[in-house]
């Protein structure tokens, strides 16, 4: 199927999504549609709108990308359906770096970071998922701070260092029109416990090369490369690492610990208490779709749903 095919493709599919909410708009129903860019977007947004607003009625879609979601919007006159009962979720990608506009209207939801993945990496979480699904919960508290600190210090270092491939990744996008990130596999690119938490090598090849290859770059685009990577370090208070990488990047730290779980938590390797056990696997595919319901909204999130919910 070459670019104009899955063009078309997206396009029909589109206007499938916006006949269906359209064939079931009431304007004096309570009910809200929540329009998402993917399935594990639902388990975000639906579940937090279903914790605060658990009388209202809520039809939920995924369609497949950014710029699927934003024809949907397009697609309604706003003059004619009420913007709060119709609400959209993006995440912000790269599109502060690319110049492209920040707000859109005020039933879009626009991601804090990079997606809605970084509203579930944080040590808060980390910590929740260690003592809930490996099972650390009775450790002493002085293991689980130090596990704490660990993971802290990792996270720093791993976006201090994440620099030059998110540049990649955003020179990838502009020169081939197409993303590809999701070739360049995290769980290659990091060693938890290795200084710069980024490797070196892959498969025996420099990152570098194993990055241009993934990402159908070249050495003629380093030069690029390099002035978009300096952008990101000279404005960090803009800067996010891509969600999923950080997620990736968490689950690795789970599975450290996991993996050296005798010398964190030697407590709970007595006679008295239960060894840590994996309740779960937590998968790239799978991971979010059992955190998104634990995530705690952020501010923003909490700001859009009250200024459209409550007035729906």
């Amino acid at each position: 199927m070459n670019m104009l095919e899955r063009h078309s493709l997206a396009r029909k599919k589109v206007n499938v999504f916006v006949h269906n909410i359209k064939t079931e708009y009431k304007r004096d129903e309570k009910k809200i549609y929540i329009v998402c860019e993917g399935r594990e977007d639902l388990g975000y947004y639906g579940q937090i709108i279903k914790r605060k607003y658990a009388d209202i009625q809520m039809r939920k879609q995924y369609v497949g990308g950014k710029e699927s979601v934003l024809e949907v919007y397009s697609a309604f006159d706003w003059s004619i359906y009420e913007k709060n009962k119709i609400l959209f979720f993006v995440d912000r990608d790269f599109s502060y770096w690319m110049g492209e506009k920040q707000f859109i209207d005020t039933n879009v939801y626009i991601t804090d970071q990079y997606s809605f993945e970084n509203d579930a990496v944080n040590a808060e979480m980390f910590m929740e998922v260690l003592e809930d699904f490996y099972g650390f919960a009775n450790a002493k508290d002085e293991e689980l701070e130090k596990i704490r600190e660990i993971y802290l210090e990792r996270w720093k270092t791993f976006c201090d260092n994440s620099t030059y491939g998110m540049a990649t990744v955003l020179v990838s996008n502009i020169v081939n029109k197409v993303r590809l990130a999701k070739y360049a596999k995290i769980k290659k690119m990091i060693k938890i416990d290795s200084e710069n938490v980024w490797v070196e090598l892959v498969k025996g090849k420099p990152i570098k090369e194993y990055l241009y290859e993934n990402l159908k770059l070249s050495s003629k685009h380093e030069e690029k490369i390099l002035q978009m990577q300096s952008r990101f370090e000279k404005d960090k208070k803009n800067y996010s690492v891509r969600g999923k990488w950080a997620l990736g990047f968490m689950v690795e730290v789970l599975e450290y610990i996991m993996d050296n779980a005798q010398k964190y938590v030697p407590s709970l390797y007595s006679e008295e208490t239960n060894a840590p056990k994996r309740m779960c696997q937590l998968t790239e595919g799978g991971t979010m779709v059992m955190l998104a319901p634990r995530i705690k909204p952020v501010s923003s999130l909490e700001t859009f749903l009250e200024s459209n919910i409550n007035c729906a």
